[in-house]
């Protein structure tokens, strides 16, 4: 009987961890699902104001009565720069968009295959309990009945504790991937002034470089949020926004370097920092609640396992 109990207590702990997998995805899946929806409207939005960008240039560039009267007025080669930066802007944006929506399509495909692997685990686990409760209360009793009760909770409590686990070390690297971005818009702010100021190309090319390395970053932080959302989607009611590079011209100052396009890129690191900002506070936020929960969490367990070992030496 003893080498049996050891059996089912092996196969209710590998099914404890699939029932908490499934609940778990089944979470996910609830706020996968929302995520997509706001990314296909992102996406139309962006497709929609890169349509709008572009025709504004292909106006300007060819002849029509914009480009006409923009011609007679003196201004269309202010115009043309201008449009230029606004429709690379909204092509970034509308990369950055379509990669999204396909990272969470692809997360979405996965989690469903998942799911359908592990539907019939529920109906295994039960009858996993029922047999050992049967073994338990043959051979002592009530003590049997609070035993299975406890291996019940300490089951419930491990699968919360590897969920506490997982959404801390997403927003972790989150966190981590944040800090990288602050960190370069910071030294691209540096550089942009210097720019401004007449510090000539080595300026110019230090102020981008720390700007791709940003765009890099947060095309990487932006998953990670993602990933870090999901995660808590089971742990808890927890807010984690999303984080845009925002629609800064990108090289706009390598062709067209105007001061207007220089303090054009000036505002739109600042806009960036401010928003790093917010949201590394509100990831800093989520974790200290996750650091505190998985603090309450090892409280429980630590009662659990005297009561239980009580129970064992007493039997």
């Amino acid at each position: 009987m003893d080498e049996r109990m050891q059996e089912l207590d092996r196969a209710i702990q590998a099914a404890s961890a699939d029932q908490k997998r499934l609940k778990q995805i089944s979470a996910q899946l609830d706020d996968l699902y929302r995520q997509q929806a706001e990314r296909r409207e992102k996406l139309d939005e962006a497709a929609q104001n890169l349509r709008k960008e572009e025709k504004d240039v292909e106006d300007l560039e060819h002849l029509s009565f914009k480009a006409l009267w923009t011609a007679l007025t003196g201004d269309k080669e202010e115009r043309l720069s201008r449009e230029r930066r606004e429709a690379l802007a909204a092509k970034c944006k509308y990369d950055q968009a379509a990669e999204d929506l396909d990272y969470l399509e692809k997360k979405l495909t996965e989690l469903l295959g998942e799911r359908n692997r592990l539907q019939q685990i529920p109906h295994t686990l039960e009858r996993l309990w029922s047999e050992k409760a049967d073994l338990l209360k043959a051979q002592g009793g009530t003590v049997g009945e609070e035993l299975t009760a406890l291996d019940r909770e300490r089951a419930e409590l491990d699968g919360q504790e590897k969920e506490l686990r997982e959404a801390i070390s997403a927003g972790e690297y989150a966190r981590r991937l944040l800090e990288a971005v602050q960190t370069d818009l910071d030294s691209a702010a540096s550089w942009g002034t210097w720019d401004m100021l007449g510090g000539g190309m080595m300026a110019t090319l230090a102020k981008h470089d720390r700007l791709d390395s940003a765009r890099t970053n947060i095309s990487a932080a932006q998953r990670a949020l993602s990933a870090f959302r999901t995660e808590l989607a089971d742990v808890g009611p927890m807010e984690v926004p999303d984080v845009e590079i925002g629609s800064f011209a990108t090289f706009a100052d390598f062709f067209f370097d105007d001061i207007f396009s220089d303090w054009y890129v000036q505002t739109g690191i600042r806009t960036a920092q401010d928003g790093i900002s917010d949201v590394r506070w509100k990831v800093n936020a989520a974790l200290d609640r996750l650091r505190w929960a998985r603090e309450t969490l090892e409280e429980r367990r630590e009662k659990l396992e005297a009561r239980r070992k009580e129970l064992l030496t007493d039997a």
